[in-house]
């Protein structure tokens, strides 16, 4: 029981749910819009890519963090393009660009690199860690609050935003009765166009942050289809918490926490493989209960 409980547990449980946090926060944007986005893990896995590739080139994190964003907003726009305005399948583009994108940062990876399957440079740059200065000396909370990643406490600021901006502001409002009603988004004389690629450019922005975690939140290095399905679980979340902030956050937060006391329990004896498993079972789960409550729903 203690092990659920220990502070280091719960650290590594917030870290490792940042880059969900910030995919499932942009793809309640297009879910709250009715746009089914599978494609959260292209995104994920592009802004990664080009992150390093900014990091690399301009010894900066921030640089990493700005190309990164800029590469999964282009992505995106892909995405809106094909959907929105050729009426492509959502999932069929969404499956297609998942695999391009693992394709492409392979490729990319060779030709810019000249390395195959991971990249190890010291000229990559992630970002600090920060102590917080009143906070750190409290005992127990201290330790699973300070000295976080600077894009932890980003993420943090980042829900918060997210939060005010769907219920408190008049994007967010139209983005949400899209969703609900599109009939009456036109009878207000609104553009439904504009709106839905509004949201999936909002989920193009926040992937980018996303992606850019894996790479700079600590790593330091860039690995082959280095989201690793992060974004599927990114989906899960949205799915399960229906498009509602809070809900979204705390699923997230429920991945994260899986996959670190997923790490700890490897040291107790149970199977590798079973362990590792876990939180994609979890997944699983979140998204089957997810899909009956659409089902219910319509």
């Amino acid at each position: 029981m203690e092990v659920l409980f220990d502070p280091a547990t719960l650290a590594s449980g917030i870290k490792l749910s940042v880059p969900i946090l910030f995919a499932a926060l942009g793809g309640m944007f297009t879910h709250q819009a009715n746009v089914f986005n599978i494609a959260l893990e292209s995104l994920m896995l592009t802004s990664a890519f080009f992150s390093v590739v900014g990091s690399c080139y301009f010894s900066s994190p921030w640089a990493g963090l700005m190309l990164g964003i800029v590469a999964s907003l282009v992505a995106a726009l892909v995405f809106a393009v094909l959907t929105v305005d050729f009426g492509a399948d959502v999932i069929v583009v969404g499956i297609a660009m998942n695999l391009g994108a693992w394709g492409a940062t392979s490729i990319l990876l060779e030709l810019m690199f000249g390395v195959r399957g991971f990249l190890l440079d010291p000229r990559i740059v992630s970002f600090p860690s920060v102590e917080i200065p009143v906070v750190k000396s409290v005992p127990y909370l201290g330790q699973v609050v300070s000295g976080q990643n600077v894009l932890v406490y980003l993420a943090a600021a980042t829900a918060v935003a997210v939060h005010f901006v769907s219920y408190h502001s008049k994007m967010g409002l139209r983005i949400r009765a899209l969703g609900q009603n599109p009939a009456a988004v036109e009878t207000a004389g609104l553009s439904p166009r504009r709106y839905r690629y509004l949201a999936i450019l909002l989920c193009g922005l926040l992937c980018g942050a996303a992606g850019t975690f894996l790479p700079l939140g600590g790593l330091s290095m860039f690995s082959e289809n280095m989201s690793a399905g992060k974004g599927y679980i990114a989906l899960a979340a949205v799915l399960f918490g229906n498009g509602v902030p809070g809900l979204v956050i705390a699923a997230s937060l429920v991945f994260g926490y899986a996959e670190a006391l997923a790490v700890k329990m490897q040291g107790f004896g149970l199977p590798n493989q079973l362990v590792l498993m876990s939180p994609y079972v979890l997944t699983m789960l979140f998204l089957f209960i997810g899909t009956r409550r659409r089902v219910a729903a319509g």
